[in-house]
């Protein structure tokens, strides 16, 4: 075999390979109404669950294997659109998470943009004081509590992402659905 033709046989297992190890995308469906639907693509290996509450509002909770990373989002409307304004997602980030602020070791709120694909939102990370410094958890306790919302014309997802570290590629990976996933997908006209 010549050179050219093993390096053109070995890109194309190379290729080969990388596609059949490719975790297959999967897309999770929620109606929030008859005409809107939210499409959601979990993380690979998360768990995907989704209703209404008592109130009537769609949650949806995702978990990965170990469950030392939660993300649970809750969608509210926002027909004015009210939220879209930097100052009013800081203000509801304020108003519904401050008692996050008063027992973290940041003991204050950092507001970061999340840079969506689609919208606008804005999140703060809080790192529980009393597991500081810890290395072991009991189930259902996480280091770090990052709280945020996500919003479109008409939507706001506040989301809450609990975790043991804000560096492992499961975190990385429920901050990226945030970012690049939770859209909404147009419904046919009847």
């Amino acid at each position: 075999m010549n050179p050219l033709s093993f390096c053109r046989v070995l890109l194309f297992l190379i290729f080969l390979g990388g596609t059949l190890n490719a975790a297959p995308h999967r897309e999770e469906t929620v109606t929030l109404s008859e005409t809107r639907k939210v499409a959601i693509a979990p993380p690979a290996g998360f768990t995907f669950a989704s209703g209404r509450d008592a109130e009537g509002l769609i949650r949806v909770q995702m978990n990965n294997a170990d469950d030392s990373v939660s993300l649970q989002l809750i969608f509210l409307p926002d027909f004015e659109q009210r939220f879209m304004d930097g100052y009013e997602r800081n203000r509801f980030l304020h108003e519904s998470f401050s008692e996050f602020a008063e027992s973290s070791v940041e003991k204050a709120m950092q507001f970061n943009d999340l840079k969506p694909k689609v919208g606008a939102g804005t999140y703060c990370v809080f790192t529980d004081a009393k597991l500081a410094g810890e290395t072991k958890y009991s189930p259902g306790e996480y280091l770090h509590a990052t709280k945020g919302v996500k919003v479109w014309p008409g939507v706001m997802v506040v989301f809450s992402i609990f975790s043991n570290g804000t560096l492992s590629k499961d975190y990385q990976a429920a901050m990226g659905q945030m970012r690049e996933s939770v859209t909404e997908r147009s419904v046919p006209l009847r």
